[in-house]
């Protein structure tokens, strides 16, 4: 009874921490649902360039947010441990780290025309993808310091800031992608490459706001944030570098493999293109509920290794993986149920809602491996265990859902179905073997302890 009842307060606890970082995931992917519906009702090769780009986009954006993300586990140890100090040294090191990275990614996005057009995308579709790349290129600096400031809210638990940060951004980037994508006001009617600009701007908009509550608001105060600038510090950013490059390396893979299931689309023609992005779209949007979850997962945990309670921490671990698991059943039986009335929420094409439709069936099933994935992640992050993961996800992402989807949707001609059945087969296979590495990781500081 009295493990039920902790049981129960780590769930409270977790959903306390988690439900800000549902609504932030939300509204963040929320921007990403506004363009996709917004270029689709510019036509089929509008919407497959924003999809096209968008994908590029996010898969080098998560290799460098996965390196800025070791600062919540590194913030919430710190904290746990009552080294006050430390959180803001790190997170001010966390901003040095940005501007090298952010330099890097900005690089690739505008250079990334050739590889669309050497795998054969339409040369009309690749030329607006990178239209949109180059102009969000301008915010990558502004997003990845967004993201350093959010990630040390995080380590420490404060969650709604973020939330409320992320909720005024979103009508802003719509009202911004409306004004740019439609030619509103006066402006250029920039279709694809107006979603860019208007998310590069937002993110310099999102930075501001949260540097300047970070500055004022009193409660950060004692973590000497915004002292005096200071040069970097080597072996503090080898430090995050060593945590974060893993976790960077982990979402490349698994962003890396949606965007090369994005090309293998783009040669299957527009409709499959459209219908595939209708569904990854509203697939991305579920799949922030169990990312808010297992980003709060990392702080909990975390904050309990710091405290020197491990046992704690596995409880928190499953607490966690369980609840999502609950969530998506709930999630994924409603997928099964509206499906058609959600692919004709983004689309009027019948061609590309019928797809969408039958795709959807397949994103239901993959919810629930998605869901227990990400939360055992974010239970690892929290023991700052984040190498082995990384050979996990490689070979689950790789050899286990490229050689499944390539063979069924491609050498077997099942199409976009055989696809996204190889995305679901990998899903599932991490969640199971993301959950026995935390099992092993936490066992083993549990009898370290003890010995």
């Amino acid at each position: 009874m009295s493990l039920l009842r902790a049981g129960l307060g780590d769930a409270a606890r977790l959903l306390v921490v988690s439900w800000p970082l549902i609504l932030n995931n939300i509204f963040n992917i929320g921007v990403n649902v506004a363009d996709t519906m917004m270029a689709g009702r510019l036509g089929a090769t509008q919407l497959a360039a924003v999809a096209l780009g968008s994908s590029i986009w996010i898969t080098l954006f998560l290799a460098g947010l996965g390196v800025i993300m070791a600062i919540g586990p590194i913030v919430a140890q710190h904290l746990g441990a009552g080294r006050i100090k430390e959180i803001g040294h790190d997170t001010r090191q966390g901003l040095w780290l940005a501007v090298f990275i952010s330099l890097i990614i900005a690089l690739l996005l505008r250079n990334a025309e050739p590889v669309m057009l050497w795998v054969e995308i339409d040369s009309q579709v690749a030329f607006l993808a990178q239209g949109y790349l180059d102009a969000i290129s301008w915010g990558v600096l502004g997003c990845y310091w967004y993201h350093c400031l959010r990630q040390m809210n995080e380590g420490l638990g404060r969650t709604i800031p973020i939330m409320v940060i992320m909720g005024t951004s979103l009508p802003i980037n719509v009202g911004l992608n409306y004004v740019f994508m439609y030619g509103k006001f006066g402006a250029p009617a920039l279709g694809a490459i107006g979603a860019g600009l208007g998310s590069g701007i937002t993110f310099w908009l999102m930075f501001v706001f949260i540097g300047l509550y970070t500055s004022r608001a009193e409660t950060y105060r004692q973590y000497e944030i915004w002292v005096a600038p200071e040069c970097p510090d080597w072996v503090a950013m080898r430090h995050l570098v060593s945590v974060g490059l893993p976790i960077g390396g982990s979402f490349m893979l698994q962003a890396g493999l949606f965007t090369v299931v994005a090309l293998i689309m783009g040669s299957f023609g527009t409709v499959v293109v459209a219908a595939h992005a209708v569904t990854l779209n509203y697939a991305s949007l579920i799949f922030m509920i169990p990312l808010g979850v297992g980003m709060a997962t990392t702080a909990v945990v975390g904050q309990a290794i710091g405290r020197g309670e491990p046992e704690n921490a596995r409880r928190i671990g499953y607490v966690g993986i369980t609840m999502c698991l609950i969530m998506m059943c709930v999630s994924a039986t409603c997928t099964v149920a509206f499906g058609v009335d959600i692919a004709r929420f983004y689309s009027t094409d019948e061609a590309v809602v019928a797809l969408a439709t039958s795709l959807l069936m397949i994103a239901a099933l993959m919810q629930l491996g998605d869901g227990v994935q990400v939360t055992a992640a974010g239970a690892l992050r929290g023991l700052k265990d984040t190498r082995i993961p990384l050979g996990i996800n490689a070979f689950v992402y790789w050899c286990v859902g490229f050689s499944i989807a390539y063979t069924i949707g491609v050498r077997f001609d099942y199409g976009a179905p055989g696809v996204w059945v190889g995305l679901c087969c990998c899903l599932w296979v991490a969640g199971i073997f993301l959950t026995m590495r935390f099992r092993q990781v936490i066992n083993r500081q549990i009898s370290e302890l003890k010995t």
